[in-house]
C-alpha cells in the first residue's frame, strides 16, 4: 500500500510541475559585494537554474540553484600584502513572487531565503607541520528582490543578497566568535521556458 501511496504522489507531483503555467528558467548571475565582504572580494560571476509554480492570480512559488564565484581581492594587513583566494558558493534559494499586474508578467517585487554553500579552507598546526584542509559550510541567506518579466520570457531581477555567517571579532580578551553579515547585490538576467 505504501508503494502505491508513493507512486501515486510522485505522479501528482510530476503532473504538478509539468503543468502549462510552471515555467523553468536559466540564468547568468552578476554580484556586486557590499561592506565588509566587498572588502575582501571583488565581482562575482555564475548561473542559477530556476523554477516558478503560480499559486493565484498574483503569487508565484520560486526556487532557484546555482553557482557563484567572487575573484579575490588583495588586502594589506600590517605591512603585510595577502591576496584573497575566490569564492565559489553554491546559494540554494526558494521563495514568492508578487506580481503587481498579471501572473508571470511585468513587475514583480519578492523574496528569496535558504542556504549558501562554500567551500572554507582551514588550517592548523600539528606538531611542527601546517596541514590545510577544505570544508564544506552552510550559511541561511535572505534576500528581497526587484524584477521584470520582458515579453513573455525575458525575466531580469535585482537582489539584495545577506548571508549569515560566522566570523571571529577581535576584542581586549581575545579572539571570539560572532555572527557577521554578508551582503552583495545580484543582477540576473534570464531566459523562461515553457508557457504561461
Amino acid at each position: 500500500m505504501k508503494k502505491i501511496t508513493l507512486g501515486l504522489a510522485a505522479f501528482a507531483i510530476a503532473g504538478g510541475l509539468m503543468a502549462q503555467e510552471n515555467r523553468f528558467s536559466a540564468g547568468l548571475e552578476l554580484g556586486l559585494p557590499m561592506g565588509d565582504f566587498g572588502d575582501v572580494y571583488g565581482i562575482g560571476f555564475g548561473a542559477t537554474l530556476g523554477f516558478e509554480l503560480p499559486v493565484g492570480d498574483n503569487l508565484g512559488f520560486m526556487a532557484q540553484a546555482g553557482y557563484i564565484s567572487f575573484t579575490g581581492k588583495d588586502m594589506s594587513v600590517g605591512p603585510v600584502s595577502v591576496k584573497a583566494d575566490a569564492a565559489g558558493m553554491i546559494p540554494v534559494q526558494v521563495g514568492l513572487k508578487y506580481y503587481f499586474t498579471d501572473n508571470q508578467e511585468g513587475f514583480y517585487a519578492g523574496l528569496l531565503t535558504g542556504l549558501h554553500m562554500q567551500s572554507v579552507k582551514e588550517v592548523s598546526v600539528v606538531g611542527t607541520s601546517v596541514e590545510e584542509t577544505s570544508k564544506m559550510k552552510s550559511n541561511f541567506g535572505v534576500a528581497p528582490l526587484v524584477g521584470y518579466i520582458i515579453g513573455e520570457n525575458i525575466d531580469i531581477s535585482l537582489r539584495y543578497q545577506m548571508i549569515f555567517a560566522k566570523g571571529a571579532k577581535a576584542t581586549s580578551t581575545g579572539v571570539e566568535e560572532t555572527t557577521v553579515t554578508n551582503s552583495y547585490l545580484g543582477l540576473r538576467l534570464a531566459y523562461m521556458f515553457g508557457g504561461r
